[in-house]
């Protein structure tokens, strides 16, 4: 009977809940169906493989290492180097989580809750419900999606999202998913990945952030472009807030933390993030084009990469997130462009600025040029200058290439002839170096690079004698606007600075240092038709006797020419390339006097030789390069060249600490800022012709150090040798460089002497009592 009643009744029951029954359907099993079919469908179209899950794509900045560990410098598209999920403060993940995916570590990809709470948003129109994406699914979107070009094809991306998020929480743990997405943000202001974030914003590490940084980042997340704290701080520091909140919902602070921490400013502690910045920027730049000699070397026979990625193609420094460990100290490096910055600044420059003051030429023309060259050289020399610079280059390309142009060699020659002068005499707006920092002003071309002619150019590297690891370099006085390298770029006379391997030459063939010769003038047969060739000394002083030792301490030219005549100019030529010098050296006479272009590195190399016992060690800066994941592509082989005996090395050390004790370089001893040290060194200072150059090489039994100090060109000098010799320009940068370094206690170096040979010497190297008239310039 019952069961009838109910029969009976069921068209009415369907009638009356008929309402209710669709909208159940509509709104909860019909989505899902349609859902189902659509995750079905995105299912088969193309979406990431396996592989490219497990290897994602994206642009890692390539870094470089110093041999203490520390991050010298980076080369980038993106400014992206990854972190690990233990890399990360624990901030980061609180924050993140609780601002972006509250039950990030319950669901496997899609969060249903979330779903269902921006369906009901949805309906009741309530756009203050949040969004539903996860984390993966935010990881899945910046990994694998392409901008859509409709709102239809922005939901099929949608699902397509979901089903990479899946397949992402199945191949990597959660903590891998956080770190992947945090290295992928662009936090804008060439902050790319979270490392990078941490220091353009508070110069710090990614283990390191402190809560309210670390809240900052993730704020930003939302939208960097809109939060950005160097643009927008306050709605940034608003944003920051609003992760406080969501910090304090989750249990991660308590209502006294939020209360305080939503008063704090945001504290940003810039780094200014550039290839022309930071420490080392003259030694990056040569290193990246060492990498690139290296990356793509073939090799002769197979004509295949001998350094490959797995195409078979050469690693991109821009892109592949190669690690290159250097052997730069960096608190060498430090050290040494301090005392670059130090002697050019505060002594030589302001020097140089008052000997220009005296020249009629500097008070009429502001030209830097010495009073003996002609205005016919000083043109084509300032010609020569506007060719080479940045400005005409970018004038002439416009000129070249403007749209619908098709220029002939004869117009082009015009413009060049006519137009240019023009430009570079039209003042402009400019920012120009000063050593008291960049000055605003309004000057025309022309003017500016007269201007800068007046500043004198440095170079300093410094090398461990027993590995030939190049410990520091710095090319030149500011690379911003002096990009030119002076340590192996640059080739200028070395002077005085040759003369050691004059003497060694002797040395090696039987001469004794306490050997006494004529204080003469000794000359040289030339050619028919050239008058002979006597070099003298500078003070013109002659008579007497003196020893090879005091005559090297003292850089007696006239001496010098006697150990080249006894030996000749080829011999003394070959001992100099077996040390090193790989420049040509002609084998005239005037080469005793260093009259040969040769760059600040092989200089410093072929000295340090000495100090090595004889042996040669080709200078390395690379020592090993990895790739992205630690595996290793490049080590540094060492090349080694038994060039002088140990006897008379050890000799030559001291006969050049005698520079230093009694003779040129003895300013290094005496009570001045740069001086006052008193462990054993060795050196050689060196003055060019018309004080061209000034040069000084110091040895020490851990490091040889060479600096260069002159103008852009040889006729940009000083007028007296008292301020243009080596022992002013060059030798305090010396000074003040290794007493920061004795200074630090961390850094081991030694305070010892030179290790003696094995062998006995034969000879005794106290040669007496020294001839005080000689003077001490060169």
């Amino acid at each position: 009977m019952s069961k009838n009643k109910v029969t009976e009744n069921s068209p009415s029951l369907w009638k009356a809940y008929k309402k209710q029954i669709l909208i159940f359907w509509l709104l909860f099993i019909l989505p899902f169906i349609i859902i189902g079919l659509v995750l079905l469908g995105a299912s088969f179209s193309k979406l990431p493989t396996i592989l490219e899950l497990e290897n994602p794509k994206s642009n890692l900045a390539t870094e470089v290492f110093s041999s203490d560990g520390k991050t010298i410098g980076q080369y980038y598209t993106e400014n992206r180097v990854n972190v690990t999920y233990k890399q990360l403060s624990p901030h980061l993940t609180n924050a993140l989580v609780a601002t972006e995916d509250e039950r990030y570590f319950n669901h496997a990809g899609i969060d249903f809750i979330a779903l269902m709470r921006v369906a009901k948003g949805v309906l009741t129109a309530n756009t203050s419900q949040g969004g539903g994406s996860t984390i993966s699914q935010q990881l899945a979107k910046m990994l694998f999606s392409d901008e859509p070009r409709s709102k239809l094809e922005r939901v099929g991306q949608k699902f397509k999202e979901w089903i990479i998020s899946v397949r992402l929480e199945r191949r990597y743990t959660k903590e891998e998913i956080v770190s992947m997405y945090l290295n992928r943000l662009d936090f804008v202001n060439n902050a790319v990945g979270v490392k990078s974030a941490a220091n353009v914003y508070f110069s710090t590490t990614t283990d390191s952030l402190q809560l309210h940084e670390a809240a900052m980042l993730v704020g930003m997340a939302k939208n960097p472009s809109l939060y950005d704290p160097f643009k927008r701080p306050e709605l940034t520091r608003n944003r920051r807030n609003v992760v406080f909140l969501q910090m304090k919902k989750n249990n991660h602070i308590n209502q006294e933390e939020l209360d305080s921490l939503k008063l704090l400013p945001l504290q940003l502690k810039p780094t200014r993030v550039s290839h022309v910045a930071g420490l080392a920027p003259y030694f990056r730049e040569v290193l990246r084009n060492e990498l690139k000699d290296i990356l793509y070397a073939k090799d002769e026979n197979t004509g295949q990469y001998k350094i490959a990625n797995s195409e078979g193609e050469p690693y991109n420094i821009y892109r592949d997130g190669l690690k290159v460990y250097t052997t730069i100290d960096s608190r060498l490096q430090e050290y040494a462009e301090f005392a670059v910055h130090e002697h050019l600044s505060k002594d030589l420059q302001p020097q140089f600025f008052k000997d220009l003051e005296k020249r009629s030429r500097w008070n009429k023309n502001r030209i830097a040029y010495d009073w003996r060259v002609d205005d016919r050289e000083i043109e084509r020399m300032l010609y020569n200058s506007i060719r080479r610079s940045d400005r005409f280059r970018n004038e002439l390309n416009r000129y070249i290439h403007c749209d619908g142009c098709n220029r002939t060699d004869e117009e082009i020659e015009t413009f060049k002839k006519d137009s240019i002068p023009v430009i570079f005499d039209k003042p402009v707006t400019m920012r120009i170096f000063s050593y008291k920092g960049e000055i605003d002003t309004v000057m025309s071309p022309m003017d500016s690079i007269k201007y800068y002619k007046a500043y004198l150019r440095a170079g300093l590297v410094s090398i461990d004698p027993s590995t030939g690891f190049v410990k520091a370099w710095v090319g030149g006085i500011d690379y911003k606007h002096f990009k030119f390298d002076h340590v192996k770029q640059g080739k200028n006379q070395v002077g005085s600075t040759f003369k050691p391997f004059v003497y060694a030459t002797g040395i090696r063939e039987g001469l004794d240092p306490c050997l006494k010769v004529p204080n003469t003038l000794t000359c040289f047969d030339m050619p028919a038709g050239q008058p002979r060739y006597c070099p003298k000394n500078s003070d013109g002083k002659y008579g007497g006797m003196v020893t090879l030792k005091e005559a090297l301490a003292k850089s007696m030219n006239n001496i010098t020419a006697w150990v080249m005549k006894k030996y000749g100019p080829e011999a003394v030529a070959q001992l100099a390339q077996d040390l090193g010098i790989t420049t040509f050296l002609d084998p005239v006479p005037s080469l005793c006097l260093g009259v040969a272009d040769v760059n600040l590195m092989e200089i410093t190399a072929a000295n340090a030789s000495f100090v090595n016992k004889g042996v040669h060690l080709k200078p390395i800066f690379i020592s090993r390069i990895e790739d992205k994941n630690g595996n290793p592509l490049y080590d540094a082989i060492p090349k080694a060249t038994e060039a002088l005996d140990e006897r008379t090395s050890y000799i030559m050390l001291d006969m050049l600490k005698g520079v230093i004790d009694f003779g040129t370089g003895s300013r290094l001893r005496r009570d001045l800022p740069y001086g006052n040290i008193q462990y054993p060194l060795a050196g050689k200072t060196g003055t060019t012709q018309s004080n061209s150059d000034g040069w000084f090489i110091g040895l020490t039994p851990d490091l040889v150090t060479g600096v260069w100090v002159g103008g852009e060109e040889r006729s940009i000098r000083f007028a007296s040798t008292y301020y243009g010799q080596g022992a002013n320009m060059a030798l305090p940068i010396f000074g003040y460089y290794m007493n920061r370094v004795y200074r630090d206690s961390e850094i081991n170096i030694s305070k010892d002497d030179f290790d003696p040979p094995t062998m006995d010497l034969g000879i005794s190297l106290d040669c007496g009592e020294m001839n005080s008239e000689l003077n001490f310039d060169e």
